[in-house]
Order: structure tokens, then sequence, then C-alpha cells
């Protein structure tokens, strides 16, 4: 996935401080909305410290292929929703 979209959809979960679901090849793993604010992205991979820093989650940016910004709602019908982008290979 491109640097600039994966810094996009980083900043978008920062600014409405939600969580960030994160589809690579081998794996699917949350972002808690306060470790969001700790992702540092390179031109390389993905890097997060999670869980008041016990992780350290190394991602490839071309293994990554979805990211979803997760948004909470108040009510009972829905736990939340989910927006992101999400690329297909041929």
């Amino acid at each position: 996935m491109y640097k600039e979209l994966v810094e996009k959809i980083v900043d978008q979960a920062r600014n409405e401080e939600s969580n960030l679901v994160i589809w690579d090849r081998r794996d699917t793993f949350t972002v808690e909305g306060a470790d969001v604010s700790k992702i540092e992205i390179t031109d390389d991979y993905l890097r997060v410290d999670m869980q008041e820093g016990k992780a350290t989650v190394y991602v490839l940016l071309g293994s990554i292929y979805k990211l979803v910004v997760e948004k909470e709602h108040s009510g009972k019908s829905r736990s939340g929703s989910r927006s992101g982008f999400g690329i297909g290979r041929s």
C-alpha cells in the first residue's frame, strides 16, 4: 500500500481518536485509539508500540491490504461502524 494512503488513514484515526484495524498477508490486528498516536510510518514499514510499551509491531507497507478506521457510535443497535480503504491484487 502506498505510504501516502497509510499516512492519510492513520491521520484520520488520530483526529477522530478511533481504533485502526490493519490487515496484512499474515494477520489482522487492532490498534487501540490511545496507541494510534504512537504509530510511526517510514518508507518501508509501519511501527507501533502497543499495550503500554509491552509489544512493538512492525508491518511492511507492501504487505498491508486493508486499513479501517473503526468509528464508535452511541446506541444499542450497532457497536461501531467502519470506514477504510482496501486494495486488491490481480
